[in-house]
């Protein structure tokens, strides 16, 4: 069985001015690397990492730009992560926010996690990759590094910045445009990727979520719900999606934010054949499949992920619905399919 690892479209914002900036051809550069603008345009719209990694490599080939994912990485922020996006910045500190941030993220990007570690007063925040094999990812890399720093100086302040980040690969443009990027120093052919902050950083306040990034937020929500207006049913599914992680995903806040009163959205969904309760247990078994086949989350991370109030809770409806434990249904498609020694590093 074959992974296919996918991000979502947002990855790439602020892709276009970059491509502007430098002149290049936009489509030239899309149709190159296999994707159609339509993909592209949509920040929703999940697409192969694969493309993702030659889109970034061979257009700072052909526009002479070696850092160009961490120029992509200075247009994206906070509002790129829409409804999660709010949850993280209604966290009382930095510390809470990078809790939130791990426990959530893996429902918008399974292809890698986070993990932070204390030691001797300093904080070591980890990305650990889900794929593998991938060659020239370097650019990819340095675009999620780069973006995880701007969004801690953005909830946390310009003050917010890290010691020293750590790349394992080798650099591809000069030092000093590394330290200009992040505002430190940079260390390369590291054992891991991984930014490195001051642990007292972590009790600092986060800073409230401005008017004009909740007003993204919004929009970005609005637009996304609006290509989908021609189908109840996948607004619906797309909001439980969006807030699954945050236990926002009840019956009363899907309609709020589609501007319907509970009782409203239930009756057209009735109309439909469909009912809420349904969707949405479909939609946490369907979730919780992809994340046992294609990464190792562990099951009691995964469940709190999910919604679910315990991981009893979980399994047994992951049982009725599959007659195997979560455990099993990975052992029998999931986990056989990346190697030993790469599932024993990420644990």
């Amino acid at each position: 069985m074959t992974i296919r690892y996918e991000v979502r479209s947002a990855c790439l914002t602020g892709f276009t001015e970059e491509v502007e900036r430098l002149g290049g051809d936009l489509d030239a550069l899309l149709r190159k690397a296999g994707l159609t603008f339509e993909q592209y345009r949509d920040g929703e719209t999940l697409i192969a990492l694969n493309s993702v990694i030659r889109l970034l490599t061979q257009t700072s080939e052909a526009l002479r730009c070696p850092d160009l994912g961490m120029r992509v990485a200075e247009h994206q922020g906070i509002s790129m992560l829409g409804l999660l996006g709010k949850l993280i910045a209604s966290e009382p500190d930095l510390g809470s926010a990078f809790k939130t941030a791990r426990r959530y993220m893996t429902l918008h990007i399974t292809t890698e996690h986070w993990r932070m570690q204390r030691h001797g007063g300093l904080a070591y925040i980890r990305r650990i990759e889900h794929y593998y094999g991938e060659t020239q990812a370097q650019q990819y890399r340095e675009l999620a590094l780069r973006t995880y720093v701007h969004l801690v100086s953005e909830i946390g302040g310009s003050a917010a910045r890290p010691r020293r980040v750590e790349m394992s690969h080798s650099p591809i443009s000069a030092p000093r445009i590394y330290e200009q990027h992040f505002g430190c120093p940079v260390l390369f052919d590291q054992e891991h990727d991984c930014i490195v902050y001051d642990a007292k950083l972590l009790t600092q306040r986060v800073l409230p979520i401005t008017a004009a990034a909740e007003g993204r937020i919004d929009e970005f929500l609005q637009r996304h719900l609006a290509s989908l207006e021609d189908s109840l049913e996948l607004q619906v599914r797309s909001l439980i999606i969006q807030t699954l992680g945050s236990h926002q995903h009840s019956l009363e806040n899907v309609a709020a934010l589609l501007g319907m009163h509970p009782r409203t959205l239930q009756r057209r969904l009735s109309s439909e054949g469909l009912r809420f309760k349904e969707l949405l247990s479909e939609v946490k078994l369907k979730t919780a499949c992809w994340h046992l086949q294609a990464s190792t989350i562990d099951i009691t991370r995964l469940s709190d992920a999910l919604g679910y109030q315990s991981v009893a809770a979980f399994s047994k409806a992951f049982r009725a619905q599959f007659n195997a434990s979560p455990t099993q249904w990975r052992k029998a498609n999931g986990q056989h399919n990346l190697p030993s020694n790469v599932l024993h590093a990420v644990r």
